[in-house]
């Protein structure tokens, strides 16, 4: 007399045990890509963060806040662009001053205003270091800067970054 209760089909002997093998190969690849989709997210918000500090300096130098010769406003800036890269409490770029890199090229505006653009340059870049000099800033010039960073990448721990720059071009108020 056939059981009332159904039991389903009998899986055979071969079978067993190929549920497991397939989720051991799905998974790590699995976490794999949610972990890059996390790191690219955080690198998202790293450049952000970069880009609002490079922001917030323009803003220093533009009004005269931060300018004068690059001893007088180095120092300075490194401090500004740093405390914008905290985001409660959490600093983006671990031992900020040390690992940001700022580059800063002005000329005098000139005559028709804007004409000191012609002859900057921006900032070179090979290996994860960017050319880091800062020049002398004055009423009515015309700046670039440059604030990078070299981003790492925890999937390639020891070799893996990538160059995270924010660039700004402007012109200094007739303060």
């Amino acid at each position: 007399m056939p059981s009332l209760l159904h039991r389903g089909p009998r899986v055979p002997r071969h079978e067993r045990g190929a549920v497991a093998l397939e989720y051991a190969l799905v998974l790590p690849m699995f976490l794999a890509a949610v972990f890059a989709l996390f790191q690219l997210g955080f690198t998202f918000i790293a450049q952000g963060l970069l880009d609002n500090a490079t922001h917030h300096a323009a803003r220093l130098m533009r009004i005269g806040t931060l300018g004068g010769t690059s001893s007088q406003y180095a120092a300075q800036l490194a401090t500004d662009v740093c405390n914008e890269l905290v985001v409660g409490g959490q600093s983006f770029v671990p031992s900020c001053a040390a690992n940001i890199q700022i580059y800063v090229a002005a000329a005098n505006a000139g005559s028709p205003s804007g004409s000191g653009f012609a002859t900057l340059k921006t900032a070179t870049i090979a290996n994860n270091v960017m050319t880091q000099t800062k020049a002398a800033i004055g009423p009515k010039y015309d700046v670039i800067l440059q604030i990078g960073y070299a981003y790492p990448w925890a999937l390639l721990a020891s070799t893996g970054k990538t160059m995270l720059v924010s660039t700004l071009a402007f012109q200094t108020e007739p303060y």
